[in-house]
């Protein structure tokens, strides 16, 4: 049970007692003031007063430890509010059991719209799984007519368009699997610019496509502790944003100087308002940018953040209008999370 200090509920304790005080005190005046009009003897009054204070003052204090206990039960039934609600105090009277019974009232309505809004999250989530798989049969197709059609007019816009659709698609299962990512991860030791480059060449059609970008890889450091599937797909998100706002200029992915363990991509792009920096991993959050033509769903930064947190990484990211973007990625934050 948790240690609540005790002077300050005894304080409130006696708030909660003032007006036995003021009674009491009233009925001692007026014995007082009835002997001293008959002119009597003051010490029947006074025994009497020291009586009933004695039994008063024992009384007030097993009150008061009922009402410390009640309190403390109270503030621990508070604490369990988001879970379940243990077994309330005993009640004392009417108004206790009236408010028992609202209080379970509000309990049981509470559990009954946890149940339905947990069956309602499963039931999306189970359409959107489903939907996510079904899809990539489409786009597969697709991708086979591409690679059966050399010659198409256009061949390199299509290519970049089914790329992007495979990557929503990415986006909304990863989206989907985030509640449970420590099921799925296979955190190991594995050498850094292989993972790259391999995420890079899946990405080659956004780079061709985009002529005015360039890219450059510089010496990526040796090991890193990682997953490869769920690293690869934070840093496909994070190379299609420096690709979409950059129209014209360089992609950069090289280790940070002053930090080894730290992987940078910097693009030469339109950047990030300063206003919009410190709510660009908020769920939604689109800025500036994403409400200025660009196709933006607000997901792809939470998700990187979420996903690097249960990886044991940190991410962060400065920006200047017109200058750039640059998004680091920290190695060495911390232990993968296990829920």
């Amino acid at each position: 049970m948790e240690n609540i200090p005790v002077l300050p509920v005894f304080f409130r304790y006696c708030r909660r007692m003032a007006r036995a005080f003021l009674l009491a005190g009233l009925g001692f005046g007026m014995m007082f003031l009835v002997t001293l009009l008959y002119r009597a003897p003051l010490d029947l009054p006074t025994y009497a007063c020291c009586l009933v204070g004695t039994v008063g003052l024992v009384f007030f204090g097993f009150g008061f430890a009922r009402y410390y206990r009640r309190h403390a039960v109270l503030r621990m039934l508070l604490a369990q509010c988001g879970t379940k609600l243990a077994e309330l105090p005993e009640p004392r009277d009417l108004l206790d059991e009236d408010y028992h019974a609202l209080i379970e009232t509000l309990e049981a309505n509470r559990i009954a719209a946890e149940a339905e809004a947990a069956r309602a999250q499963s039931d999306a989530e189970e359409y959107y799984t489903l939907w996510s798989h079904q899809i990539k049969t489409p786009l597969a197709a697709m991708r086979l007519l591409l690679q059966e059609s050399p010659g198409m007019e256009r061949r390199d816009a299509f290519v970049q368009e089914l790329f992007l659709a495979e990557q929503y698609t990415d986006l909304v299962l990863g989206y989907l699997r985030l509640g449970s990512i420590h099921t799925d991860l296979d955190p190991q030791t594995r050498a850094l610019e292989p993972l790259v480059r391999g995420t890079v060449k899946r990405m080659s059609a956004l780079f061709i496509y985009n002529k005015n970008i360039s890219l450059q890889i510089a010496p990526l450091p040796d090991m890193i502790v990682t997953d490869a599937k769920w690293f690869s797909f934070v840093l496909e998100q994070l190379l299609t944003n420096a690709v979409k706002y950059t129209p014209a200029g360089m992609v950069r992915v090289y280790p940070d100087p002053a930090q080894p363990d730290t992987l940078v991509i910097e693009d030469t792009g339109i950047g990030i308002r300063a206003e919009d920096l410190p709510r660009i991993f908020e769920r939604g959050f689109t800025g500036g940018n994403g409400r200025g033509g660009q196709r933006s769903t607000g997901i792809g930064l939470y998700l990187c953040r979420e996903v690097l947190r249960k990886l044991g990484h940190a991410i962060s990211i400065t920006s200047e209008p017109g200058v750039g973007t640059a998004v680091r990625v920290c190695f060495a934050r911390g232990k993968i999370e296990v829920e």
